[in-house]
């Protein structure tokens, strides 16, 4: 239900802060994905092709090229089975529901957070604020966007490790060196997964605070950093500004419009200025 709010003398409002518990709980989520994703390849891609098959990449003979065609083409063909086997396991309705367990917690911390700040500065109670909302579609909508996040990595990660055994294949790799570099492809896409976990959460923290803030007809917020030597150069120019809600914050030094928590691993969030009354 859309409000115009005011407080008697205008206030500002920190916004929640994006919850650390399942920023880490959501990136133990999808690192166990990429685990078990990795684990099933390793066994029945890798297990598939055998040693002796392998070591015959490294032949530099005449033959040499005919061969890597051949057994690139068995490579494809049990890596799409496989492939089809993981998308089956992890499908998109298991990583939409994992997503919206997660953004459901948050959700909810934000919902209660938000209008407990609020409610005294302009005389309307938390429970019934929370009672006429009517964000669900908008909240719901943010739900989608985490989960395709998820989604996107599930299918790059299977397109990364095809591409890569692939190209390593074509050089001549033996089955040591192809086994080592998955590994390492591996640790890097867990390592990427706290990071889009991180964002994520983030992201979609700052942009229901956003819409609960603009259902309340709060148009404007001032930036704020998290005050530490890791806030990067371009976040720290626009500590403390003050920017209309609906368009995020421009700085030149980097050239983007941002709202704070959506850039990547952005630990920055903002004050929600509430207007004086007409009368004050």
């Amino acid at each position: 239900m859309k409000r115009e709010v005011s407080s008697p003398n205008g206030a500002n409002i920190k916004s929640p802060p994006a919850p650390k518990a399942e920023m880490r709980e959501f990136g133990g989520a999808i690192k166990y994905m990429i685990d078990e994703m990795a684990t099933r390849w390793r066994n029945q891609v890798f297990g598939y092709l055998n040693k002796s098959t392998i070591e015959k990449f490294e032949t530099t003979d005449s033959f040499a090229d005919a061969q890597i065609g051949n057994f690139a083409n068995i490579f494809l063909a049990q890596s799409e089975r496989v492939r089809k086997k993981l998308l089956k396991q992890f499908d998109d309705k298991r990583i939409k529901a994992v997503s919206d367990k997660y953004t459901g917690k948050i959700d909810a911390r934000n919902k209660k957070q938000f209008y407990s700040r609020i409610e005294k500065s302009i005389g309307i109670s938390r429970e019934e604020l929370e009672a006429t909302e009517g964000l669900t579609a908008t909240i719901n909508a943010y739900n989608l966007e985490t989960s395709q996040w998820v989604k996107k990595m599930r299918d790059e990660t299977l397109q990364q490790w095809t591409a890569s055994t692939l190209r390593q294949m074509a050089e001549g790799k033996g089955l040591p060196e192809i086994l080592s570099q998955f590994d390492d492809l591996v640790e890097k896409r867990k390592g990427h997964a706290e990071m889009v976990a991180r964002t994520q959460i983030a992201t979609f923290n700052s942009l229901t605070t956003k819409a609960r803030a603009s259902n309340l007809g709060i148009q404007k917020a001032r930036w704020i950093t998290s005050g530490d030597e890791r806030v990067r150069r371009c976040h720290n120019v626009r500590n403390l500004k003050e920017f209309d809600l609906s368009e995020g914050l421009y700085a030149s030094c980097d050239g983007k419009t941002l709202l704070p928590g959506v850039d990547y691993d952005c630990r920055c969030g903002y004050e929600l200025i509430i207007p004086p009354m007409a009368d004050s």
